[in-house]
């Protein structure tokens, strides 16, 4: 276990990662204030383009800050993005910022301060709702803010990638992030380091503002995602169908129940077809939804009294969304087993990850 002075990291020197796929209306703010974080601090700024096709690079150049490398990645998804970057990375302590995510003023210092404490391998800031966001942003910062609460300031078993500072030599130590993962590779790190003996922390003081995808379409997307990788990474990890301190189980449990209601209700369907009795079939699906239903009411009347944002009583709608999503990635991911697919990262990266080219990794500059 490294044991790295609590002095040598007051001033410590930082690699900042940042991974980008078309980024360019977000990157100026997000760079902006990650320059403003490091200061005088010895720094490097590492932009991992993963094969951008808008003006991301450029955005990145016009900057001209002498500290900041524009490197070409290697176009397999985000976990060989980030790889790229901690692979070039310099300094042993290292932040990785994601393209739309905008951290606040002490958001470094203070997790930092928490890799004090040698045990420590990671430390992740919290995700603060912009209350001038649409209320779909809200909704989903909302909810993820709600879930923070319930870890506090302290340990937890998940830290997400975007918005957290590394121990490089812990992150050596368990092989880095698995780049045969789409979403979800930040759990599976996640339970590697817990597994080597690291503790993992959250500090609330470290803010960050995350601009969430714009509509339905996107929403939608985002969690179809989610739910797939979710599967991969419970078939790597099986003690984790609870999930963990930022999926609780009753999150887990969501896509589980609707499916269950989903197929009573074609059931009943069936039985209607064959002119025998609807009615149990019936009751159950709307037993199951009402369940769903009244436990994210409930979830959203408490949110909107604590961060007094009406925004938070669509839970109930927005999540049942996100259930169907989780569904659908569900029953792809089983089909995709039957046929003996292999596992890719871009099947819960889709459809970004469709734009993206696998190809060696050139370095455009290096720093």
């Amino acid at each position: 276990m490294p044991s790295i002075a609590k002095s040598s990291l007051a001033d410590a020197p930082v690699s900042v990662v940042v991974p980008v796929l078309n980024g360019a209306r977000w990157l100026p703010d997000v760079l902006g204030a990650i320059r403003a974080e490091v200061g005088d601090r010895p720094h490097e700024i590492l932009v991992i383009d993963d094969g951008s096709r808008d003006e991301s690079v450029e955005a990145c150049r016009r900057i001209g800050d002498a500290n900041l490398h524009v490197i070409d990645g290697p176009r397999r998804g985000a976990a060989a993005a980030v790889n790229t970057g901690l692979r070039l990375a310099r300094f042993d302590v290292v932040a990785q910022v994601d393209q739309d995510v905008i951290v606040q003023p002490g958001w470094l210092d203070a997790l930092i301060d928490a890799l004090c404490d040698p045990r420590v391998a990671a430390a992740q800031g919290w995700y603060v709702t912009d209350p001038a966001a649409p209320a779909l942003a809200r909704v989903m910062s909302i909810d993820l803010e709600q879930r923070y609460a319930r870890i506090g300031h302290g340990v937890t078993d998940h830290v997400c990638t975007g918005n957290v500072v590394w121990r490089l030599e812990a992150l050596r130590q368990v092989g880095l992030l698995d780049e045969t993962l789409g979403y979800g590779y930040d759990n599976d790190l996640s339970y590697r380091l817990i597994a080597a003996g690291y503790r993992l922390v959250i500090r609330r003081q470290a803010a960050s503002v995350h601009r969430w995808r714009d509509g339905v379409a996107g929403y939608l997307t985002q969690q179809y995602g989610f739910g797939y990788g979710r599967i991969d990474l419970l078939t790597r990890h099986r003690n984790r169908l609870r999930g963990d301190a930022v999926s609780p189980p009753m999150m887990m449990a969501h896509p589980v129940l609707m499916a269950a209601a989903l197929v009573l209700l074609l059931c009943a369907g069936l039985s209607w077809l064959l002119a025998r009795p609807v009615l149990p079939w019936s009751l159950g699906a709307a037993a199951l939804l009402g369940l769903l239903v009244a436990e994210r009411a409930a979830a959203g009347i408490a949110a909107a009294r604590r961060w007094r944002d009406p925004a938070a009583l669509l839970f109930p709608v927005v999540h049942l969304l996100r259930d169907l999503a989780w569904v659908a990635a569900m029953a792809r991911w089983l089909t995709r087993r039957i046929a003996g697919a292999p596992l890719a990262p871009a099947h819960s990266m889709h459809p970004r990850a469709a734009q993206r080219r696998v190809m060696p990794m050139p370095v455009a500059e290096e720093p």
